[in-house]
C-alpha cells in the first residue's frame, strides 16, 4: 500500500486539479462575502436580483451651461442608439416625454384600481347629455389658467379623465422624481440610463463592453467641434463598472503581491544561499503550488469570490518554509540521502502543516463566508505545500542522493508523522539546545511595550461596511457625485415585502405604511414612498370591469362631442388610448397590469414579478 501511495500520489493529484479547473468560477459579488443568513444581507441580495439590472450602465455628462448638456447628452443617446450590437436601450428623459400617447394605458390601470363608486361617477360624469358642460369647462380653463401645466393638461384631456385623487397623489412621485432621474435642478448635469445587448454574467464581457462604450464616447468627442466639449466631463458607473473594477482591482493586486513576495523569496534565497537551480527550482514549485491550490479551491468550493484570491501572498511565505528546511538540513548533513533527510524533517514540516492548516480552518466558524473561503484556500495551500516540498523539491537538487542507502529500512507512510527516535546523522538522540537567559529577558521587554503602548493608544475598528467599498474607483465617484448633485438621499433604506399574490402583497404594502407613519410621527424617518396607489387591487378591477366595458364602447360618442366643439383629432389621442386600454381590460379575467414601455419602465422601479 505505501508502495502505491509513493508512485501514484501524483497522479491522484493531477486528477484532482484537472477537475477543480473544470469546476473553478469566480465571482465578483462583494455580497457573498459576508453572512448569508443576516437579514439586512438577505434583503440587499433580494434587492440586487429583482431591483438592480444587471445590464444596466449610468452615464452621466456634465457641462458648464445647461443648453450645451442637453445637447451633447441628446448627441451621445442618439450615438449609442445606433451601436444595436452593443445597446439595447438608451434612456435620456421621461418615457412621457418621447411618448406621450402611452399615458393611456397606465392612466387606464389607475382608475380600474379605483373604488367602484368612484368609477361609476366618471360615467355619469360623462352621459350624453352631460358631455357639452364638460367640454365647456374645459375650454374655460383653457382660456383662464396662467399654469403651463393645466394649459398641456386640458389641452389633451377634454374629458377630465386625469381627475382623479390617485393621480393626484402620485404626480409627486412620477414626474418630479422621474426627472430627478434623469437632469439636475440646473440641467449642467444629465444621466443616461444604457441597457446592454449582451450578457455581462462575467467580469471579461464587462470589460469588453465597457471598452466599446469608451470608444463609442470618444469617437462622439473626436467628431464634434472641440469647443463643444470644453469644461464636459463624462463618466460611467452601474454594475457593469463596479464588476470591472473590483476584477481588475483583485487581479492587479493578486499580480503585484505574488510577483513582489516572489522577488524577495528570491532576494533572500540568493543572498543566503548564492545558488540559482535550487532559487529557480523554488520559484518554480511555488507557482505550481498556487495553480494547485487554486483548482483544488474550485474542486472544494466550486465558486471563490474573487476579494479571497488575497491567499496567495499569504500561501508563497508559508509554503517557502518548508522548502528551505529541507534544502538547509541537506546541505547540513551532506552524508545523508534525500529519502533520510525527508524521513527526518517530514514529521515536523507535516505537523506544523497541520496545526497551520487547522488555524485557518477555524476562520470558517466566524460567520463571515468571504473569510472562512481565504482561510479555506490557505489551508489547501498549505497542505499541497507540505506534500510537495516533502516529495519534490529535494530530488533534482542532489541526484546522487536520490536513492535510500543499502542499510536503510523501508518505512510506511504514517511513518512520516513520527518522529524518528535516533538521528539518522550521530546514531543518537540528538541534544536539547539550552534556553539563554537573554532571549528570555528580550521576549518579556517586548511584551512589557507591546502591553503598555496598548494602554495608551489601542487601534481603531471601522464597524462601518466601507471597508467592503472599492476605493478611488470610477464608479464609486460617479455615483457619489450623482448623489450629491441630484439632490438623492446618501443611504436611503429599502423595505422589501414579498408575497404569493397580489392581495397578499398590498395588505402588507397597508401594514408597511402604518408602521411608517407612526415613524415618521415619532420623528425616527423623515419621509417615505411605498407604491400603494400602483398596486394592482384585483377586488376593484373584477368590480370594475363592467363599467370598463361600458367606457369602451363610449369612443365615438366622446370623439364626435369633442371635435363638434372645436377639438383637434391630436386631443383625443389621449381619450382613444385609454378608451381602448379599457375595452381590453375588460375582457381580461385576471389581474390586470399594464404592459406597454411607459408602463414598464415605471413598474419595474418597485415591482418584481
Amino acid at each position: 500500500m505505501s508502495s502505491f501511495l509513493k508512485r501514484w500520489w501524483w497522479v491522484w493529484l493531477v486528477l484532482a486539479v484537472g477537475l477543480g479547473l473544470w469546476r473553478l468560477r469566480f465571482d465578483v459579488d462583494v455580497l457573498d462575502l459576508l453572512p448569508s443568513d443576516e437579514p439586512t444581507v438577505q434583503g440587499l441580495k433580494l434587492y440586487e436580483k429583482h431591483f438592480t439590472n444587471a445590464r444596466e450602465l449610468v452615464v452621466s455628462l456634465r457641462a458648464p451651461n445647461p443648453d450645451q448638456a442637453e445637447k451633447l447628452t441628446t448627441a451621445l443617446a442618439d450615438r449609442l442608439s445606433q451601436q444595436t450590437n452593443l445597446v439595447e436601450e438608451v434612456s435620456w428623459q421621461l418615457p412621457l416625454m418621447e411618448h406621450p400617447e402611452q399615458l393611456g394605458e397606465p392612466l387606464a390601470y389607475l382608475w380600474l384600481n379605483q373604488p367602484p363608486q368612484d368609477f361609476a361617477a366618471l360615467t355619469n360624469r360623462l352621459t350624453p347629455d352631460l358631455l357639452k358642460a364638460q367640454l365647456d369647462r374645459t375650454l374655460a380653463g383653457l382660456s383662464n389658467t396662467m399654469s403651463p401645466m393645466d394649459l398641456l393638461r386640458l389641452q389633451y384631456d377634454p374629458f377630465g379623465l386625469l381627475n382623479m385623487p390617485a393621480l393626484t397623489n402620485l404626480s409627486g412621485v412620477s414626474m418630479g422624481q422621474g426627472q430627478q432621474m434623469f437632469a439636475s435642478a440646473d440641467g449642467t448635469f444629465r444621466l443616461l440610463y444604457v441597457q446592454s445587448a449582451i450578457d455581462l454574467g462575467s467580469y471579461r464581457s464587462c470589460e469588453s463592453w465597457l471598452k466599446s462604450m469608451h470608444e463609442v464616447v470618444d469617437g462622439l468627442r473626436s467628431e464634434g467641434p472641440k469647443e463643444d466639449w470644453d469644461g464636459v466631463t463624462v463618466r460611467f458607473t452601474g454594475r457593469p463598472v463596479f464588476v470591472e473594477e473590483i476584477a481588475t482591482s483583485m487581479q492587479r493586486d493578486m499580480s503585484h503581491s505574488v510577483g513582489g513576495t516572489a522577488s524577495i523569496i528570491a532576494l533572500l534565497f540568493w543572498l543566503t544561499h548564492r545558488r540559482l537551480k535550487p532559487m529557480f527550482w523554488l520559484l518554480a514549485l511555488l507557482g505550481v503550488i498556487l495553480f494547485a491550490t487554486l483548482a483544488l479551491g474550485g474542486l472544494v468550493l466550486g465558486t471563490i469570490n474573487v476579494v479571497s484570491l488575497g491567499f496567495a501572498a499569504v500561501l508563497l511565505g508559508l509554503a517557502v518554509d518548508y522548502a528551505v528546511v529541507h534544502y538547509q538540513e541537506a546541505l547540513a548533513h551532506p552524508d545523508l540521502t534525500v529519502p533520510e533527510i525527508r524521513r527526518v524533517i517530514a514529521p515536523s514540516i507535516l505537523w506544523a502543516a497541520i496545526t497551520t492548516m487547522s488555524a485557518f480552518l477555524v476562520l470558517n466558524l466566524g460567520g463571515l463566508p468571504g473569510l472562512g473561503q481565504l482561510g479555506s484556500l490557505v489551508a489547501i495551500g498549505v497542505a499541497v505545500a507540505a506534500l510537495v516540498m516533502v516529495m519534490i523539491y529535494l530530488p533534482p537538487l542532489f541526484p546522487d542522493r536520490r536513492k535510500p542507502s543499502p542499510n536503510q529500512k523501508p518505512v510506511d507512510w504514517w511513518t512520516y508523522f513520527v518522529a524518528p527516535i535516533e538521528s539518522p546523522a550521530t546514531g543518537h538522540a540528538p541534544p536539547q539546545q539550552s534556553s539563554h537567559p537573554i532571549v528570555l529577558k528580550l521576549t518579556g521587554l517586548i511584551l512589557l511595550i507591546t502591553c503598555g503602548v496598548l494602554c495608551f493608544h489601542r487601534p481603531g475598528l471601522d464597524p462601518t461596511g466601507d471597508a467592503l467599498r472599492p476605493q478611488h474607483g470610477e464608479a464609486e465617484s460617479a455615483l457619489n457625485e450623482i448623489t450629491t448633485t441630484m439632490g438623492m438621499p446618501p443611504d436611503p433604506l429599502w423595505v422589501i415585502i414579498s408575497g404569493h399574490d397580489e392581495p397578499e402583497v398590498y395588505q402588507r404594502l397597508n401594514a408597511a405604511g402604518e408602521l411608517l407613519d407612526g415613524a415618521v410621527s415619532n420623528h425616527l424617518i423623515d419621509k417615505y414612498l411605498i407604491p400603494t396607489a400602483l398596486w394592482p387591487r384585483a377586488d376593484y378591477q373584477n368590480a370594475n370591469r363592467a363599467t370598463a366595458a361600458f367606457m369602451g364602447r363610449q369612443g365615438p360618442l366622446l370623439r364626435e362631442a369633442a371635435l363638434k366643439d372645436g377639438f383637434t383629432p391630436d386631443a383625443l389621442v389621449l381619450t382613444d388610448e385609454l378608451l381602448s386600454a379599457w375595452a381590453q381590460d375588460a375582457t381580461n379575467p385576471g389581474v390586470i397590469w399594464p404592459t406597454n414601455h411607459l408602463s414598464q419602465w415605471l413598474l419595474k422601479k418597485f415591482v418584481a414579478r
